[in-house]
This record gives C-alpha cells, structure tokens and sequence, in this order.
C-alpha cells in the first residue's frame, strides 16, 4: 500500500458565469437552455426518491425562470481544476 495520492491536484480557479438583461445571449442560452434545463432534467428521480416534493420542485425551476426575466439577474460560479498524475 502506498502513502502518496492517487493523483495531484493543480489550482483551482473560478470560473463566473453571470447574466442580465444586458446579456440576451447568455439569458436564453446559459440560464434558460443549460442551468435550468439541467436542473429541470432530474426532476423526476428526485421527487421519486423523496429528495423534495413536486410543488417545491416547480417553485424552484419558477424561481430559477424568474432569474431570466428583464429584471432579473443570475450568477452561477464554477470551479475548474486539474489533476494531475505524481
């Protein structure tokens, strides 16, 4: 058995991703077509397994929605990393 890790890790950055009425493209094509989408996609399994209730499902996905409305604004950040084989 050895000590040393399976893999090294290199930095870790965020990566921001924010969108306003300013930035249609990212209203309709980030928020809308890819993070609600997404989330909106396990919506099934996760009521099946009691994770949440349906009605607090769908206020949610309405409350994500309401992030891509000329008001509104979203900001989401994700992190990249590297592994790295020692």
């Amino acid at each position: 058995m050895t000590t040393r890790p399976a893999h090294a890790l290199g930095p870790v950055t965020p990566r921001v991703a924010y969108a306003d009425a300013g930035r249609p493209d990212w209203i309709d094509g980030f928020v809308r077509r890819t993070f609600v989408a997404m989330v909106a996609g396990i919506r099934e399994p996760a009521i099946a397994a009691g994770l949440i209730g349906a009605d607090a499902f769908d206020r949610g996905i309405r409350a994500l929605l309401r992030t891509a409305e000329p008001d509104g604004s979203f900001g989401y950040t994700f992190f990249k990393a590297v592994g790295r084989r020692p």
